[in-house]
């Protein structure tokens, strides 16, 4: 499989056979016909990621900075939650990772009042923590999509859709969550872990 996210592999595949096409056209075809390849594979590429073996782990749905680690209103759940806040890189990869494993529990699409998209989607684990990822785009550049459907369960740090480029990433995560990453830590997207969910016990 070509290392690239499999939203654009179909247009990945028609460019280059395009330009290998023109190479066999033209003879000698100018190698700087290659530079949209180049600057294409450098957008869409998805390199495999590896999770830290850690359950509880709440790991990065993308690649940036931490701005912002508060305790602030959940507004999907309408609950007090930690949120942590991300500056997508604009020179990481743009897929979007899950957080957690356990099952989707909801996708919401809308706009904001400044009318810019944005995308969430709330994943629960097995101990009933639910972790909400916010994305909220650019307005030069507003592309986002996820393959990932209510009542589906998903791993921990596996990709789960594409978002680009620049966005604001908000992750709201439960209130007794305890947080790892700090303000302006650099991360990756399925590997860097943000906090770790408490486990509650249970009365015997």
């Amino acid at each position: 499989m070509l290392p690239v996210a499999k939203e654009f592999q179909t247009v990945f595949v028609l460019l280059t056979l395009t330009l290998i096409g023109i190479h066999f056209v033209l003879d000698p075809a100018p190698y700087y016909l290659w530079a949209p390849w180049l600057i294409l594979l450098l957008f869409i590429r998805d390199f495999r990621r590896e999770s830290p073996p850690i359950p509880q782990a709440v790991i990065s749905p993308a690649d940036g900075k931490i701005t912002e680690v508060i305790q602030t209103r959940d507004p999907f759940l309408d609950r007090l939650s930690n949120r942590y806040s991300l500056n997508q890189s604009i020179w990481g990869e743009f897929n979007i990772h899950t957080p957690i494993e356990g099952r989707v529990e909801q996708l919401w699409v809308y706009n904001t009042k400044k009318q810019r998209k944005c995308l969430a989607f709330s994943i629960q684990s097995d101990e009933q923590g639910v972790v909400v990822v916010e994305i909220e785009l650019k307005p030069y550049f507003q592309h986002a999509s996820t393959h990932i459907h209510p009542g589906e369960r998903v791993g921990q740090g596996k990709r789960c859709g594409f978002a680009a480029m620049g966005c604001k990433v908000h992750i709201y995560l439960p209130k007794t969550a305890i947080p790892v990453g700090q303000i302006e830590d650099q991360v990756k997207a399925g590997r860097e872990v943000l906090a770790e969910l408490t486990v509650s016990k249970k009365a015997p």
